[in-house]
């Protein structure tokens, strides 16, 4: 150990009196009496140097020698150092009792030549290649890996020292005194022979945007002078500064979708998902990184085997997905719970089919683009968007719904009030915020009565209109460049612009429900427990009031509220009162004469 840290033999003696000082209390009573101080428990660097003083050498020259800031300083504590006295750094005192460091807080040695990565290299065989390579290279260099949080940088670290047997120290810098923690990582290292890796530096500014690492906190773990001449950097952000030590970037790219589904392949293992669903329509779902897919096939595959069963249902590998999920979309929009099935829709049967064509945009998409080799022909533009075009009330919130219930997918409903800002430029940054946010959250975006962002272009007049054609301009270059899901809803198609309708995938137009449609509605609106009379007449109440699937769900729960208020099972009084209160709101005169045998239940 002495000549693995270069110690002199003064410095060794030293090294050894405050370990033999820590080690037994049977020598305080000693250093006591040396010292000629009942007080004095740990060795004082004045001892120490009149034990070790070198022949014809000052007392002044050594003991100057505990004021500089260099590896045999380090071995100690610096404020009892800065007091006189000698004791051993925590980190050198527990290398010296077990000949080992054990993991504390932002600081764990690996040692690739007895522990395993946490996983299997499934993807990122080039990366690993180049790092091969950077590492075989003699000579030092700082190796630093870009790339998102999660894309398996340490990871990747872990595997090289596994394949060359070698250790290393992973330090994190995310703390209140990252030069202190660098100070421990590199006394860590020294003691254990490994090299070192650091991460978590970066730092975020006022507005609490993420900036890249410091020149003078890399510069300062340099002047600590490592001992290994391979150091490296873990960042999101590539490193921009000029340091003593050759820096080499290398970028660990965002997994691919193929990247995705081998890796959902090799985490689920053999665990089998249910209910037709495949690591394809996961991996099109959710831009994981190699991290959040980990956890969550191991959290299904855990919840799968206390359940004692064969295959993961497809609704809780979603939820296992969803809980690694990280975002602030709930800053920006409201999370809507969808509730409604296929089963909840009356519409005619072509726009149902074209729902369920949608849906499997999604559901084939890595086959279409990566098996079909559309990829080769389509660059962006990929995701699915739908509009819903249709009176109010005609069910386009209820099919927006449904459809994220069939993908099993988060939904988050657009504030519009909180994008629009009548300052020029804010809107543009909201929107940008929740495109960013929503791909995170791997959701389902619905924009109710989007015509208020969407409207037509117009010609410019002022500096006003010049800023809303930049807006809408800036929006249908989010949404052709948004790979998820986008459902849009409005009232007034005639006012969306023409470019903006290109960009769409799929247009649903809501009809207004007829007679039919109407009566329907009504019998799927009440639940199946809900205690029904024998006297509702469910054609005339279809045929009499023209209304909206809205309208209609207000009337069925108004009816419900009076029967249980009058302890009766729902009749056809409490729904006729309902519909003529409902009729009444806007402002619809109902005679009563045209009510025929139904008119005395009004009086009810």
């Amino acid at each position: 150990m002495f000549q693995a840290l270069g110690l002199e033999e003064f410095e060794q003696g030293c090294l050894v009196l405050a370990y033999a000082a820590a080690l037994d209390k049977k020598y305080e009573k000693l250093l006591a009496y040396l010292q000629d101080d009942i007080t004095l428990k740990a060795p004082t660097t004045a001892l120490a140097v009149q034990l070790f003083l070198p022949l014809e050498s000052t007392m002044e020259e050594y003991l100057s020698r505990f004021a500089r800031r260099d590896r045999f300083t380090s071995l100690f504590d610096r404020e009892r150092l800065l007091a006189g006295q000698l004791v051993l750094h925590p980190v050198v005192r527990e290398f010296l009792s077990t000949g080992t460091v054990a993991p504390m807080p932002g600081l764990r040695l690996f040692d690739g030549a007895r522990e395993r990565p946490s996983g299997p290299l499934v993807t990122g065989q080039e990366t690993a290649r180049r790092l091969d390579l950077l590492y075989g290279e003699p000579g030092e260099r700082m190796i630093c890996l870009t790339g998102g949080p999660g894309t398996g940088k340490r990871f990747q670290v872990e595997h090289l020292m596994a394949r060359s047997g070698q250790r290393c120290v992973f330090v994190s810098l995310d703390c209140e005194r990252p030069e202190e923690r660098a100070a421990e990582g590199v006394l860590a290292a020294r003691l254990t022979g490994a090299c070192l890796c650091f991460g978590h530096m970066e730092r975020l500014d006022a507005e609490g945007k993420r900036l890249p690492a410091e020149e003078r906190l890399l510069q300062d773990i340099l002047d600590l002078e490592p001992a290994h001449e391979k150091i490296f950097l873990l960042s999101q952000l590539p490193i921009r500064a000029r340091l003593s030590r050759l820096t080499v970037e290398l970028e660990v790219p965002d997994p691919t979708e193929d990247d995705r589904i081998a890796l959902f392949r090799a985490f689920l293992g053999e665990t089998e998902l249910g209910d037709g669903l495949t690591v394809e329509e996961l991996a099109a779902k959710f831009r994981f990184s190699p991290r959040q897919i980990q956890l969550a096939c191991r959290q299904a595959a855990g919840l799968a085997r206390l359940e004692g069963e064969a295959a993961v249902p497809s609704r809780e590998m979603h939820q296992c997905c969803y809980r690694q999920v990280v975002h602030k979309l709930g800053d920006l929009a409201s999370r809507v719970r969808p509730a409604f099935h296929w089963d909840d829709v009356v519409m005619p049967e072509g726009q149902k089919k074209l729902l369920q064509h949608a849906c499997g945009h999604i559901k084939f998409q890595h086959r279409i683009y990566s098996e079909w080799g559309f990829d080769k022909k389509i660059a962006y533009g990929r995701g699915l968007s739908i509009l819903f075009a249709g009176a109010p009330g005609t069910g386009k919130t209820m099919c927006a719904q449904v459809i994220a219930n069939e993908l099993n997918m988060e939904m988050y409903k657009i504030n519009i009030s909180q994008i629009v800002s009548k300052y020029i430029g804010e809107t543009e940054k909201n929107l940008q915020a929740v495109f960013t946010e929503a791909k995170r959250s791997n959701c389902v975006l619905f924009f109710d009565e989007c015509d208020a962002l969407f409207g037509k272009r117009s010609e410019v007049k002022d500096a006003h209109d010049r800023n809303a054609n930049v807006e809408v301009a800036y929006l249908l270059q989010q949404i052709e460049e948004y790979d998820g899901v986008c459902i849009l809803a409005t009232n007034l198609i005639g006012n969306i612009d023409e470019a903006f309708m290109r960009r769409i995938t799929y247009v649903v137009r809501f009809p207004f429900p007829d007679a039919a449609m109407r009566e329907e509605i009504y019998r799927r609106t009440i639940p199946a427990a809900a205690p029904l009379a024998d006297d509702i007449d469910w054609a005339f109440l279809a045929e009499k009031f023209e209304l909206s699937g809205g309208h209609i769900k207000n009337i069925v729960l108004s009816a419900a509220f009076l029967a249980a208020l009058e302890g009766q099972s729902i009749g056809m009084s409490h729904l006729l009162r309902s519909a003529v209160g409902e009729m009444k709101k806007n402002e619809i005169v109902v005679v009563r004469e045209e009510l025929r045998e139904y008119a005395d239940l009004l009086d009810g």
